[in-house]
């Protein structure tokens, strides 16, 4: 049987020749006929090697130390010791004063993404909560895959509470895909991190890392000894230098160390809870490609850790009497973690829905606002074009764009009037096209005492993202129109800036605190403009700047906006495409079989 085994192996090696009686002859050298690919052979290095090249690396510095130690003590310059005692004692005092407390330590992790919702920010306060939990962690519960297995469960069950509390094992609720698309961006996000950030972390291997643990017992063990060696020879000398070295010096690598293990068990608690809430919302359901797509394309800068997303009725800035024209309509640069990815492409196209009664004057503010746009070089007459299909309706009366100089474009989008109908049939029309909305414009006439339509159409408006946790509201700002028409109507435009206020300017002020009041919003997201034919005011100095400072916020709510509508969309369809492929798939294999001969 081994003889069959070996003349079957030799001869399809090519390596031997038949000779009579069934005896194979082979070559001298058939063990080298095969040749080795080039990826065959191993580059890395082996841990021998890499403690060689450390040790040459330290060499200079070593040399140097002795050689330095050497001429102070030949040249009688004692003085420089004292300087180095000093700074040591420097050293030692401010790596006390910093290691104190724990967590001293920057995370990478500062900031959250700005879309996050409120429900967002209950899940990610539940993953602080947890981290905050482990005061002292032990270098062996690192080293056990059990305790990270164990760590994950939990802070995954404390995550899935938030979203789903009626479901008790936090995965029953998720996809294969979901549960993928978010190993592979943990995965990538921490690849990225260890390769940029921890030194030599290309060249050491794991079984380094598992064999640092005994060398730390064996220097212990070594240093032992070396303190009774040290007693038998200059017992007075090895007495007070090992009261240094372990009243003092002992406790301060033991701080630092056990600080640096709980930053990275920290850092560990933070990234995976992040992950853990962008699965448990949802969002991966559009896979790790798209996901970075979209990133990419609405990510805005991040609000700090623990900060509560702003109100949405009230701008980044507050306006204090006339505001200041922007010399420049440019956008905030992209900060999404997979631009490079994603190619930097240009920002997504805002929706902004201009909503409110009939008559109050909605198409002259779209008209007025696209002129002044183009007499600043900002509008872009075909970019009204380029909105996507399925985002108006009949409804939808009319639709421009006002395209940014960064590359981002602004769709203006009428919805259908309100307030004529007295069963509200058209107000909650009005109120269904918010949900394509980016940035919402609600106008009212200022020569209307009461606003009850407005003020039911907000409260509809409040109610539509109450039952809808897992979007954004998207940025509001009131629209007073006709401030041109209080009085005295003779009296427009307003007077510049700097001089002092006229009836016309008072009476513009207590209309927006008037209409702060009945809607209850703050005056600051009121904005008042004048669309008098020929005198336009408040367009390019009001509304404006306010547009402006709530971008962030506008691609925030369109981010979550486009996720959740492409994961309703694409369910049964991608379904339909999966099983296309399987048949076809199945129908080559079957052709291949049967154009086989028999």
């Amino acid at each position: 049987m081994m003889a069959w085994v070996s003349q079957r192996t030799c001869s399809s090696w090519g390596m031997c020749s038949p000779l009579p009686g069934g005896q194979q002859r082979c070559s001298k050298n058939a063990e080298y006929r095969r040749q080795k690919s080039p990826t065959a052979y191993n580059t890395s290095m082996n841990r021998w090697q890499l403690y060689g090249i450390i040790l040459l690396i330290l060499a200079p510095a070593i040399i140097l130390i002795g050689l330095g130690a050497y001429h102070i003590w030949a040249s009688g310059q004692t003085w420089l010791w004292w300087v180095l005692l000093g700074l040591l004692g420097l050293g030692y005092l401010l790596a006390w004063r910093w290691t104190r407390r724990p967590r001293q330590l920057p995370l990478p992790t500062s900031s959250v993404p700005s879309y996050w919702t409120e429900q967002d920010q209950q899940a990610w306060a539940k993953v602080l909560a947890k981290a905050q939990q482990y005061e002292n962690v032990s270098w062996e519960a690192l080293g056990t895959t059990q305790h990270y297995t164990a760590l994950a469960l939990d802070v995954a069950r404390e995550v899935a509470q938030v979203y789903h509390p009626q479901i008790d094992d936090p995965f029953d609720p998720l996809t294969l895909p979901e549960v993928l698309t978010c190993l592979e961006l943990a995965a990538s996000d921490l690849q990225d991190w260890v390769q940029k950030y921890v030194p030599a972390s290309h060249l050491i291997r794991i079984g380094d890392i598992r064999r640092a643990r005994r060398v730390w017992d064996w220097y212990q063990r070594g240093q032992n000894a070396y303190w009774l060696l040290a007693a038998l020879f200059d017992p007075i000398s090895t007495a007070a230098r090992y009261t240094v070295a372990r009243g003092l010096l002992s406790p301060l690598f033991e701080k630092t160390r056990k600080n640096l293990i709980l930053w990275f068990h920290t850092l560990f608690i933070h990234r995976l809870g992040y992950y853990l809430i962008e699965l448990q919302s949802g969002r991966l359901k559009v896979g790790s490609r798209r996901y970075r797509e979209l990133r990419a394309q609405h990510d805005r800068p991040s609000v700090q850790l623990g900060a509560t997303p702003g109100a949405e009725f009230v701008p980044a800035a507050p306006r204090e009497g006339k505001s200041t024209p922007p010399s420049d309509a440019v956008s905030t640069p992209l900060t999404a973690e997979a631009a490079a990815e994603a190619a930097s492409p240009a920002p997504a196209a805002l929706t902004v829905v201009i909503t409110g009664p009939q008559g109050a004057g909605k198409s002259r503010l779209i008209t007025a606002w696209t002129e002044a746009m183009e007499q600043k070089g900002e509008a872009n007459p075909d970019a009204a074009d380029s909105l996507p299909a399925g985002q108006l309706t009949a409804a939808d009366r009319q639709r421009k764009a006002i395209a940014l100089r960064a590359g981002e474009v602004l769709h203006l989008v009428e919805a259908p009037g309100f307030g004529a109908d007295p069963t509200a049939v058209d107000l909650q029309e009005a109120v269904d096209r918010i949900a394509q909305a980016d940035l919402v414009l609600l106008v009212t006439s200022a020569l209307v005492p009461g606003r009850q339509w407005e003020t039911q159409w907000l409260q509809k408006y409040q109610e539509f993202f109450a039952c809808r946790p897992h979007l954004r509201r998207p940025p509001l700002l009131v629209v007073v129109t006709h401030v041109d028409l209080l009085p005295p109507a003779s009296e427009w435009p307003p007077s510049a800036e700097g001089s002092t206020p006229t009836r016309k300017e008072s009476a513009i002020r207590e209309c927006l605190q008037l209409v702060a009041r009945q809607l209850g919003i703050d005056e600051a997201a009121v904005i008042p403009v004048g669309l008098r034919p020929g005198q336009v005011w408040g367009i390019w100095e009001q509304l404006w700047p306010a547009v402006l400072r709530h971008l962030d916020a506008a691609h925030a709510a369109a981010l979550l906006r486009q996720v959740y509508s492409e994961v309703e969309t694409e369910r049964w369809s991608k379904v339909g495409q999966q099983v296309r492929r399987l048949i076809d798939t199945a129908w080559h294999k079957l052709r291949e079989q049967w154009s086989k001969p028999s």
